[in-house]
This record gives structure tokens, C-alpha cells and sequence, in this order.
């Protein structure tokens, strides 16, 4: 086993990638968790108050219907008319929107609406750093806008009937309601979003010290001392695979252990066949990344491109994989995408696991393990075959450049 005992040593000399990205990483995932709140609310969406004031001018019909419109979305309050009044009252926050209407304003709005022009403008002033005297604004332009428009569709009519048409306008409000998730399906969401966050946490981890040794181990120096030991090549590379091996499973390992501690009511929820499921998408997932970085290594890639490519398709798998931002968020196309990468099979398999009961139909989540598997192998059919090619050819650095150095 000396060969695994060697490669061991590498990994070990080259701690930190696995202390960084495995460990390190993953703590984070633990600390995304928790400051994320998964769990509903009754609580009804309401609007903050605002505080409003209007300075009436004109003492006209349309003012004091403006007037009742401010006042039942927001707190009317009392300013006197004056300018420094004006500037006290925004400038100490008593109010957050003051409007003035000024003197015949009624009949210049009419006017200019029977002839198609701009409405007369009113002073406006609120404050630059909330955006409630903004959104307060944007609803005083729509109700006049409303008048407007009743007014050019019947010009002849009662302008008390088109204020009171107006205020029924601006009265239609949507429904609102909070869509409450079942307990079943809402308990192991915490724990289900650190499994997806361990996407990236496991696919650069495991590449990024896999390809290292394998690059490592690789070299020609390394190669020619093999050729010359009795060890076979056989056995040469089941211990390296081995080593290999058990990288990934600790790495699986210490990944599912740190969330079921982490977040033990969230695992509470889940069922015993659904953390099972849990476990066995960590390991072909764990096991697809090795055969990523078995196929870098055997490409000839460096330990400093081996970091760069765990990072880069780490993140592109992560992304594609619903991990970070809900697919459902995303383009049809970018969801197509996604299944061509084993990143969504990763997450799907996760959460058809968190929601599997006593009982419950296994077939979809066996179908994501399955294809997980699937690229593992794909993955290791062209690292097998970089590696024979290695073996044939001299320029490679392998076996054939020992030989030929030898002879």
C-alpha cells in the first residue's frame, strides 16, 4: 500500500484546499442557513403610514376630494402656509409628503383637459432619502390622471359625478393572501438548502485536491520510480484510486454529518428513508466530483488549473443547479440547460428525499442518483482514455517518457 500511503502524504501536504473549501465552505453553508427564515407567517402585508400634509389654496371640489383620497392611504397632519413652514415640517420629519393646491386650480385642470394640454402643476415636497413621499406622488399623478380621463370621456357630465367615478376607480385593490407551506414540506427546508448550498462546497473540494494529486502523482519524475519499482501498474492505480476514494468519502462524510448536527429539528422532519436518499445524493454526488478531477489530472492540468476549473464549473453547477437562485426564477432556456448538468439532478434528488415518507415512491429520486452515476462514469471513461493516451505517447510525461529516459 505504499502508493496510497504516498498519495495520502500528498493530500496531507496540501491540506488547506480541503480545509477551505470542504471545511470552511461548508461552515458557511451553515451560517446561510441559519440567517435564512424558512418558516411562514400569519402576519397581513400592510403599508407603513405615511405622514401627509396639503395646504388647500383653492378650496375647490377637487382638493377636497385629493384631499380625502391622501387621507385614507395615509396620516394627514397640519402645516401652516408658509414657506418656512414648509421647510420645518420636511425638514424635522413631520410629515413625509406636503402638496400644496394652489388658487383656481379646479378650473385650470378642467381647462387643460378639455383642451389636451399639460394640467397645471402643484408644489410638491418631500424628502430625498425615503421613498414614501416618491411612492405618495406616484399615486397623487395617478388619481388626477383618473380625472383626467373621466373628464375627456364625458365632458358634459357633473364634475361631482366624475370625482365619485374616480374615487370608485381608485378604490379597486387586489386581493392579497400569504400561501402558508405545509409543515411536512417547510420543516427540513433549512437542512435541504445547506445540502443544495454543498453543491459548489463538494464539487471544487473534491476537484480541486483530486486534480492536484493526480497531476501530482502524474509527473515524470514520479512516473520513471514506478516503472523502475516491482509494484504492478494494476495495483498501482487501484491505490490510487483508493486514496482517491477515501478523499471523497470523508469529504461526503463530514458534509451530511455537519448538517445533520447543525440542524437537528430540520432533520427531525425528514423521514429515515429521505436522510438515506439524502446520504446516498451526497455520495454519487461526491463521487461524480471525483471523477471530474481523476479526468483534469489525467489531462496533464496543473495543481493552480485545477483550482481554477473546480471553482469556475463549481459555480456554473451550483447556479444551473437551483442551489443558489430558484430555477423556477429562470429563463426556459437556462432550464433546459440545466439538465444537461449534474447539478440539478443533485438538488432535485435532495429535495424529492426531504419530502419522501414512510412508504413513499422512490423511483424519481433512484432516477437522480442514477444519473449522477452516470456522469461519474462518463467522467471517468475520458480520464481512463487521457490516461492511455499518457501511457502511448512519450510527450506526455507518463510511463512511455520513462521508458524512453530509461533506455
Amino acid at each position: 500500500m505504499q502508493a496510497c500511503k504516498c498519495a495520502l502524504r500528498v493530500i496531507r501536504g496540501n491540506l488547506v484546499f480541503f480545509l477551505v473549501y470542504i471545511v470552511g465552505l461548508s461552515f458557511m453553508g451553515i451560517f446561510m442557513s441559519q440567517s435564512f427564515d424558512f418558516s411562514g407567517t400569519e402576519e397581513l402585508l400592510q403599508g407603513e403610514s405615511v405622514e401627509v400634509a396639503l395646504v388647500d389654496r383653492d378650496e375647490s371640489a377637487l382638493s377636497k376630494a385629493l384631499e380625502e383620497f391622501l387621507g385614507e392611504r395615509a396620516t394627514l397632519v397640519q402645516v401652516a402656509d408658509s414657506p418656512l413652514a414648509f421647510q420645518d415640517a420636511v425638514a424635522k420629519g413631520q410629515t413625509g409628503y406636503l402638496l400644496v393646491v394652489p388658487e383656481g386650480y379646479e378650473e385650470a385642470f378642467r381647462a387643460a383637459a378639455l383642451a389636451g394640454e399639460e394640467a397645471p402643476q402643484m408644489d410638491v415636497v418631500y424628502s430625498y432619502y425615503a421613498a414614501d413621499g416618491a411612492l405618495m406622488d406616484e399615486a397623487v399623478d395617478a388619481y388626477l390622471s383618473c380625472v383626467r380621463s373621466l373628464i375627456v370621456e364625458a365632458p358634459d357630465a357633473p364634475f361631482e359625478e366624475v370625482l365619485m367615478r374616480t374615487a370608485q376607480v381608485m378604490d379597486v385593490r387586489a386581493d392579497v393572501q400569504v400561501m402558508q407551506a405545509s409543515d411536512a414540506v417547510a420543516g427540513p427546508d433549512r437542512f435541504v438548502f445547506y445540502l443544495q448550498w454543498s453543491t459548489y462546497t463538494l464539487f471544487a473540494g473534491i476537484v480541486v485536491c483530486i486534480g492536484m494529486l493526480i497531476s501530482t502523482m502524474n509527473r515524470a519524475d514520479v512516473r520513471r520510480r514506478n516503472l523502475a519499482s516491482p509494484m504492478s501498474y494494476a495495483s498501482y492505480n487501484v491505490q490510487l484510486a483508493l486514496s482517491c476514494g477515501i478523499l471523497a468519502l470523508v469529504s461526503c462524510a463530514w458534509t451530511l454529518l455537519l448538517g445533520l448536527i447543525a440542524f437537528p429539528d430540520a432533520v427531525a422532519a425528514i423521514s429515515v428513508e429521505g436522510l438515506a436518499f439524502c446520504g446516498l445524493a451526497i455520495l454519487a454526488y461526491s463521487l461524480m466530483a471525483l471523477a471530474f478531477g481523476f479526468m483534469l489530472g489525467q489531462f496533464g492540468v496543473s495543481a493552480l488549473m485545477c483550482n481554477a476549473f473546480g471553482n469556475i464549473f463549481g459555480m456554473v453547477v451550483s447556479f444551473l443547479g437551483g442551489a443558489w437562485v430558484p430555477l423556477e426564477l429562470l429563463s426556459p432556456e437556462v432550464m433546459a440547460l440545466a439538465h444537461w448538468l449534474p447539478g440539478f439532478w443533485y438538488t432535485d434528488a435532495c429535495q424529492l428525499a426531504a419530502q419522501m415518507g414512510p412508504g413513499s415512491a422512490v423511483g424519481d429520486a433512484v432516477l437522480d442518483l442514477g444519473v449522477l452515476l452516470l456522469f461519474a462514469v462518463a467522467f471517468l471513461s475520458v480520464g481512463f482514455a487521457a490516461a492511455k493516451r499518457r501511457l502511448q505517447t512519450s510527450e506526455a510525461g507518463g510511463n512511455r517518457a520513462a521508458e524512453v529516459s530509461v533506455a
